[in-house]
């Protein structure tokens, strides 16, 4: 069977990369010059630039294909065409889904059309990061001159299109993401926005970003909803069932290792450590790590009582500069491993709380008593055999003066 991959996202990037380092093969069709550019030389991956139409794509397919469509959940038309391509030629179509983010206390509204209808009835300065695609209906926005600012890709073509809607260079911030909350925040500063136009494109997408952004400066969120409600599977999701359907051998994690794990003991006074979550295990490690003297940075997409957060946000690479290590206890399978990722590329050890592959160190049971302290893990697999041990050690140590 022949894969074919419809690519837009970071995701449907990194299914090619999965797809390379597994030994498979596929063919992926991106819609612009800039999607192909990012796409690095990858083995067995063949890269085809530009828009397809229905016939276009059916001419692609056949009843032996696989399409993965990891297209952007904005593109409706794309997904509608590929859909009705596989149904004419008998392909089989999977929807590679990047998950929708809460937002929370946001105004939401169903398309562009009832974007620009809600801003001209609430005055304010607005700063668009919904791409260039939209731009010439938001010049119908009164007085979008003066009011409106777009963020866009810096692009000849995106400029031009930019400058022939009367769109002034003061208006237009041409650059290429991804943003960080920090400079989300720089940026609705520097544009004096109180309103943000953004998409609900999910924590790839740079969505939690933006929402702590304007948060922190008090703007209102306007989001453009996503087109429809789709069923699919997550990148993770879709690489198991492709590892499954074309019988690959998945490259081992960077981090896993076969032999035992060492007991360093380490002082963590004054160390900055980060833990990501709110829930029952990021509350322990926060309560064990602050007990040994670490500074620690709590970062979590919401607030419970029991925990006191100090960014409520989803997580960003730039919370890990300067931290001695890292704990990942979310209840967001993609965003642990994202985090585990970014500490293996920084060389920052991470207890992933899900995955022990991932784990550059394993958190201990931790035992004090008489003076003495002991860690107990296990391989990753035996959690009830470390809690019994963990319980006996407190026990001695407990009784010893």
């Amino acid at each position: 069977m022949k894969l074919v991959i419809f690519s837009g996202t970071s995701e449907g990037h990194s299914l090619c990369r999965f797809v390379s380092d597994c030994g498979g093969c596929a063919d992926v069709y991106v819609a612009t010059g800039y999607g192909a550019a990012v796409m690095e030389p990858m083995h067995g991956i063949t890269v085809h630039e530009g828009r397809l139409d229905a016939d276009a794509m059916a001419a692609a397919l056949d009843a032996d294909t696989l399409v993965v469509d990891a297209t952007h959940p904005y593109a409706a038309l794309v997904s509608e065409n590929l859909r009705a391509a596989c149904a004419q030629t008998g392909a089989q179509y999977e929807r590679l889904l990047r998950p929708a983010l809460d937002g929370g206390d946001v105004v939401t509204v169903p398309d562009t059309a009832a974007a620009v209808e809600w801003l001209n009835a609430h005055p304010g300065r607005a700063l668009l990061t919904t791409g260039s695609k939209e731009l010439a209906a938001f010049a119908l926005v009164e007085g979008y001159q003066e009011r409106l600012a777009a963020r866009v890709l810096p692009s000849a073509s995106v400029l031009e299109q930019c400058a022939a809607l009367g769109f002034a260079g003061a208006q237009i911030v041409a650059m290429q993401g991804p943003f960080s909350h920090e400079m989300n925040i720089a940026l609705l500063r520097q544009t004096r926005a109180d309103i943000l136009v953004t998409k609900n494109t999910g924590a790839a997408g740079g969505f939690a970003e933006k929402l702590s952004a304007a948060r922190e400066v008090g703007a209102t969120v306007l989001v453009i909803d996503r087109p429809c409600r789709e069923e699919g599977r997550t990148l993770m999701q879709m690489q198991d069932f492709l590892a499954a359907r074309f019988g690959w051998t998945q490259p081992a994690p960077a981090q896993e290792q076969q032999a035992p794990r060492f007991p360093l003991f380490v002082s963590l006074a004054g160390k900055k450590c980060v833990v990501f979550g709110a829930g029952n295990i990021a509350a322990r490690r926060v309560g064990v790590l602050r007990r040994f003297g670490a500074a620690v940075t709590v970062v979590a997409p919401e607030s419970p009582a029991g925990i006191a957060v100090d960014y409520v946000r989803g997580y960003e690479k730039s919370d890990l500069s300067g931290a001695f290590l890292a704990a990942a206890a979310t209840n967001d399978r993609e965003v642990n491993h994202r985090i585990a990722a970014d500490c293996a590329a920084l060389h920052i050890p991470c207890s992933v709380a899900d995955c022990a592959a991932e784990s550059t160190f394993f958190f201990p049971a931790v035992c004090e008593g008489g003076g003495l302290t002991a860690g107990v893990v296990s391989d990753g697999t035996a959690h009830g055999k470390t809690a019994a041990a963990a319980k006996r050690i407190r026990a001695v140590l407990e009784g010893m003066t």
